[in-house]
């Protein structure tokens, strides 16, 4: 598979949207964007898949990890088709589009394309978030930010983090098996990481409360799973950041201004569009 270089090749998990909605979001906002989009749509739901054409091919996502799984087994199934892994990949979760603005984020990220690519050393370019509370810092890279894997930009060198996460996090005992609470749960995290995790799974203080805990019909097993995600995602800033570079799109008083506001937006009109559907 080779790319023009007006196109950014994409890994895109499909969980919450079926596949062929997503492929149709994803065409969307590359009309918007002006940049062609293409390259591999994960499915974590048990649907048929369609037919690969010369812009997507689909594959079924394991859902072990939700959607680091996706992005990792995306990734593999991309570098078996590829002699030379490609200079960057745009990893998208279909969240992107159903609570975020999608093309606020894509654009703002896509700006550092050339950046990304040119560096030398792993590195990860998205919306950062900061740590201002329990946890101040990333406890790998010792930075006070990481990056939102909803949307997230990644060069070559930084692939083989992403690959490598699940061993960190068997390392780590972030077990998908043990309730978090267990004693043995995380037992190699530094404490107060640990305890970040948690009060935002376990403790119920209305301050550190996953949203899906009022969404989805939860589980010890769907808690410790996505326990294990939010590890890996502040995992995957960590390494990138000890090892590299790592880009917020949002550091700019412009650029913040913009991706805020167009988060509200969407976070109003998905607000909106739930209590339609109560209502009907």
């Amino acid at each position: 598979m080779s790319y023009p270089y007006n196109s950014q090749l994409v890994i895109a998990c499909a969980y919450s949207l079926h596949v062929a909605d997503l492929r149709n979001k994803l065409d969307a906002l590359s009309k918007r964007l002006g940049l062609k989009l293409h390259g591999i749509i994960v499915s974590n739901h048990k649907e048929a898949l369609p037919s690969n054409d010369s812009d997507w091919n689909y594959i079924h996502g394991s859902n072990s990890d939700h959607d680091f799984s996706a992005y990792i087994e995306g990734l593999k199934h991309c570098l078996a088709l590829n002699e030379q892994p490609p200079s960057s990949i745009l990893f998208i979760n279909d969240s992107l589009f159903s609570i975020h603005s999608a093309y606020a984020n894509a654009q703002e990220t896509l700006k550092y394309r050339d950046l990304v690519e040119k560096l030398q050393v792993p590195a990860i370019c998205g919306k950062a978030d900061k740590y201002l509370t329990l946890c101040h810092q990333n406890p790998w890279s010792r930075l006070n930010l990481y990056i939102s894997t909803y949307c997230f930009l990644l060069n070559s060198i930084g692939m083989n983090i992403l690959l490598n996460l699940p061993s960190l996090a068997d390392a780590d005992g972030i077990d998908r098996n043990l309730a978090i609470s267990d004693e043995a749960w995380g037992v190699n995290l530094p404490a107060a990481f640990r305890e970040f995790i948690r009060a935002f799974l376990l403790y119920g203080h209305p301050s550190f409360v996953w949203p899906g805990l009022g969404r989805y019909s939860t589980d010890a097993k769907l808690i410790s799973t996505k326990a294990r995600c939010i590890y890996l995602e502040h995992r995957l800033s960590g390494e990138i950041g000890k090892h590299g570079c790592v880009i917020p799109n949002n550091v700019h008083i412009r650029a913040n201004y913009r991706l805020y506001l167009s988060e509200k937006l969407a976070s109003l009109r998905c607000s909106i569009l739930n209590l339609r559907k109560r209502w009907i």
